[in-house]
């Protein structure tokens, strides 16, 4: 688990509560709301609100005094220069509350992907399979029902050897499209699907997955839960940050 996977298990009993009531597509719709909420309220905590509003004024001033400038460019030149100091320190100002208002958002995407982003595919059929290097060959095993036992919901891939032997066994208990060996930025966005040992032959194992589908209309392009999730973040922030005045 990385850094910003830390929430996902808050965030996935969330969502269980919200599945008993609202189909995925209002769940997403829900997340962005919440997403927005989340971070606008932070950026209110963390943010020198009276500090920004004072800055905003002045430089709304010295816009109008430019606008009433009448002389030569070298005249308006310190008028200019005011003008952009005020813009950069507001920059300063917000740069840092904004990103820490981000990092919710930031945990909330990662989640997402494996929540929303793909499925595992209808029984009967095989994913095609890519293994980087690709010397080594690999087959999808569906879930499988054990002798006396309920029906596994872990398919797995097996990667194939000399005389079809079966040489390594991959668990798959996410629908995830790619795993691979351990990488540094792991440390901050882990893979919930685990991940390939180190004396493994092969770097990386790519899974072509379907994609969950939210929206049954459009190009393929907004009907996942990106589209959906980020348009309503979007709006969701503009409201609450147009009612509650928050600069």
């Amino acid at each position: 688990m990385g850094v910003f996977d830390v929430p996902a298990p808050l965030f996935a009993w969330t969502d269980q509560l919200m599945s008993q009531f609202a189909p995925p597509t209002l769940r997403v719709a829900l997340w962005g709301i919440i997403g927005a909420a989340i971070s606008m309220g932070l950026y209110w905590l963390v943010s020198p609100q009276a500090k920004i509003k004072h800055n905003q004024a002045k430089t709304l001033e010295a816009r109008h005094a430019l606008d009433a400038y009448e002389g030569d460019f070298a005249g308006a030149w310190p008028q200019m220069r005011s003008m952009l100091g005020l813009a950069l320190k507001q920059v300063g100002i917000v740069v840092i509350p904004a990103v820490l208002a981000s990092l919710p958002v930031l945990c909330m995407l990662v989640w997402m992907s494996t929540a929303y982003g793909y499925e595992y595919p209808p029984t009967g059929t095989e994913p095609t399979i890519r293994t980087h290097p690709q010397q080594v060959q690999a087959r999808w095993v569906e879930a499988q029902a054990g002798a006396g036992r309920p029906r596994s919901q872990t398919p797995r891939i097996e990667l194939i050897g000399e005389r079809e032997r079966v040489t390594r066994v991959i668990p798959l208990p996410k629908p995830v499209p790619t795993i691979h060996k351990r990488q540094w930025w792991n440390a901050l966005f882990g893979n919930p699907a685990g991940y390939l040992p180190d004396d493994a032959a092969i770097d990386r194992v790519e899974i072509d997955l379907p994609s969950q589908e939210l929206l049954g209309f459009g190009p393929s392009l907004i009907r996942g839960w990106e589209f959906l999730f980020l348009m309503v973040l979007l709006i969701s922030s503009i409201v609450i940050k147009l009612v509650f005045k928050i600069k």
